[in-house]
């Protein structure tokens, strides 16, 4: 399990919380389903070592966004900005 918490750390840093978490959990569940499945195990932790060295390497490059850029591309914060604008130029006429 220390796989998951180290593929989960490293997402985390580069792409944020959310999917930090999600790929701790999904490597967590793939590494118990390596336990059960023979055959399994060398390539869950080639998957694993993939992600973890592409994470490292082109980290700084995947995360060079723009402040205020989620996983979405940027959906919430521009819809939340559009209604705040639109909210105040509804107020400021009135």
């Amino acid at each position: 399990m220390l796989a998951a918490l180290i593929v989960g750390g490293l997402t985390a840093w580069y792409l944020g919380l959310r999917a930090g978490v999600i790929a701790a959990v999904a490597t967590a569940g793939a590494l118990i389903a390596a336990a059960f499945v023979p055959g399994l195990t060398l390539a869950v932790y080639a998957l694993v070592i993939a992600w973890s060295a592409a994470l490292y390497f082109l980290g700084a490059k995947i995360s060079a966004k723009k402040p205020g850029s989620s996983l979405l591309g940027g959906l919430p914060g521009g819809v939340v900005g559009q209604v705040s604008a639109w909210a105040k130029k509804i107020m400021g006429k009135s």
